[in-house]
């Protein structure tokens, strides 16, 4: 999907709510366990929590523009994955110690007569894991809750046309004198009228805007689509316009 779609914005609202779920669930966590914070731990505590929002915000972006289709499931899957390797991959690219002779030193601050004690990269290891395992209930509460609020089944062919009208902004090369828009028996047809012969790139530009289309729609709902690309330099009035133009260049109408 686009960022410019109307919805992202809202589903941004959501990502902040994940970052909400899980300062939440660290400190029921940290209450169950009877953790004493101290003013130093207690200070970083209190800015975690905008560092979250930060960070889910920032895993929207990519999750809002990967995610295709109408499955919650889905978009759950993006939103784990980005949430999880974008604090995942820094700690084992940057902190984890991939020496072997040096991984398994003990820790400086372990007294010498203590023979139980976490290595730097088994407390990596534990913070990767440990943060996986958190997720997964934000993740899929924030994502059912996107799909219910913001990505309704979507009715009629009104709903088709204004999906196809956001599909094409930005899409569009200078050669496309007109697009053809058709819906019959959830078979989804486009067919684009160009003033040169079709290219591959034409090709391309049709079956994104097909898959913006599609996106918004439910998997059962357009099952079956068909895209044409086609020279043409008959006037528009004797194009086929299958159920509607949506789109003609301003210099054709």
């Amino acid at each position: 999907m686009k960022l410019t779609d109307k919805r992202y914005l809202k589903f941004e609202a959501m990502m902040l709510l994940c970052g909400v779920s899980v300062f939440c669930l660290l400190c029921g966590r940290l209450i169950y366990c009877n953790v004493e914070i101290d003013s130093g731990s207690g200070a970083i505590f209190i800015l975690l929590f905008p560092f979250l929002l930060f960070y889910f915000s920032i895993c929207g972006i990519p999750t809002w523009l990967l995610y295709k289709g109408n499955s919650w499931l889905k978009l759950a899957g993006y939103l784990y994955l980005f949430s999880a390797l974008l604090l995942i991959i820094p700690l084992l690219t940057f902190v984890f110690d991939w020496n072997p002779v040096t991984a398994n030193m003990r820790p400086d601050d372990i007294p010498v007569d203590e023979g139980k004690y976490i290595t730097d990269n088994e407390l990596i290891i534990m913070i990767c894991v440990g943060w996986a395992m958190l997720l997964i209930i934000p993740v899929v509460f924030t994502s059912y809750l996107s799909k219910r609020c913001l990505m309704k089944e979507k009715q009629g062919h009104k709903w088709i046309i204004d999906s196809a009208s956001r599909a094409i902004q930005g899409n569009l090369q200078s050669n496309v004198r007109a697009i053809a828009i058709g819906y019959r028996y959830n078979r989804l047809t486009l067919k684009c009228y160009l003033d040169s012969l079709p290219s591959e790139q034409d090709k391309e530009m049709l079956s994104d805007i097909a898959g913006e289309i599609i996106s918004d729609f439910p998997p059962d709902k357009i099952p079956r689509t068909t895209e044409i690309c086609e020279f043409s330099n008959v006037p528009i009035s004797e194009l086929d316009k299958l159920d509607s133009f949506i789109y003609i260049r301003t210099n054709e109408r």
